[in-house]
């Protein structure tokens, strides 16, 4: 058991109510179930009653939320007193990718103020940019930290820490020659127009795979998640997008066809590559793994759907 689980246990004991726990976790319904199911099966018995749609504690859930409030604030405690001797001040600069917002990395603007409560003595300013801007800023100093979508690549010169990272997919739009597909690969997409998030070497491994194979694809840039939706819907062109399985989508004009073939599509944190510890360091390390801990189950859903508690 995890803390993480923990976590996910005990929100869910407040709510009593799956939908409204995912919702405030940032996960899929399904995922706090997987890890409800996970402590049980570790810990031996049922933490939760399930009656007509509604939940509540089994004797065993009761011990464990009682027993868990000592574990977690323990837990919190060690974590501020780790942070204690890191005496940073000054502003901290963090770039964000606009491909990034609002739905694939909901709420990040409130994770990060609220990941950075822990460091009183820093001011943060957050700047929304294009995805490749990003990349240039951090390059060139003006940005400290960026976050920024990417194909789950290194790039040189700078420190790479990912957050999240999802199966690729072609949106296709309802008359598309793909629209019945059940998976594709790059190579079929020769011949198609494709929107991607941005030109920087973020997305050089789908070039180098276009030019290796000598594929004919025109790329186009669409910096936000709702201009690649629009062209596809409204010019038959075919967009990047996270792979929202069957099941899990909202019924639309559009579908993701899976890319059997294509890397991952992640978001990650870069920094300028630097030698040694420095303050910056210290201070990049929490924030990434609070932020990796808050997405780790980024719900794949494209909009919020009223969903029952069987």
């Amino acid at each position: 058991m995890t803390i993480q689980q923990l976590h996910i246990f005990r929100v869910l004991a407040s709510e009593m109510n799956y939908s409204k726990a995912s919702e405030k976790l940032f996960m899929t319904r399904q995922a706090v179930k997987q890890n409800i199911t996970s402590m049980e099966a570790e810990l031996g018995g049922p933490l939760f009653y399930n009656f007509k749609n509604h939940i509540s504690l089994t004797p065993k859930g009761q011990l464990l939320l009682s027993e868990s409030a000592s574990v977690m604030e323990s837990f919190e405690n060690m974590m501020k007193s780790m942070y204690s001797d890191i005496c940073l001040e000054g502003t901290v600069t963090v770039g964000i990718s606009v491909s990034l917002l609002p739905g694939f990395l909901p709420a990040l603007h409130e994770k990060i103020s609220n990941f950075n409560e822990a460091f009183p003595g820093v001011s943060i300013s957050m700047h929304d940019m294009e995805n490749d801007e990003v990349v240039r800023k951090v390059s060139n100093g003006d940005v400290s930290i960026g976050i920024i979508m990417d194909l789950g690549n290194t790039m040189e010169g700078f420190n790479r820490n990912e957050i999240i990272s999802c199966k690729l997919a072609a949106m296709v739009e309802s008359h598309h020659r793909f629209w019945d597909a059940k998976e594709l690969t790059i190579r079929e997409l020769s011949g198609e127009t494709v929107q991607i998030p941005g030109m920087s070497d973020a997305f050089l491994p789908l070039f180098e795979t276009i030019k290796k194979e000598h594929l004919d694809i025109k790329i186009e840039v669409s910096h936000h998640y709702y201009q690649v939706y629009y062209k596809v819907r409204d010019k038959g062109i075919l967009g990047l997008n996270r792979y929202f399985p069957p099941e899990n989508d909202t019924p639309d004009c559009t579908r993701d066809i899976l890319l059997k073939d294509a890397p991952p599509l992640c978001a990650s944190v870069i920094t300028k590559k630097q030698s040694g510890i420095s303050n910056l360091t210290a201070y990049l390390y929490p924030m990434v793994k609070a932020l990796r801990t808050g997405y780790m189950n980024e719900p794949f859903v494209r909009d919020k759907t009223v969903l029952s508690d069987e």
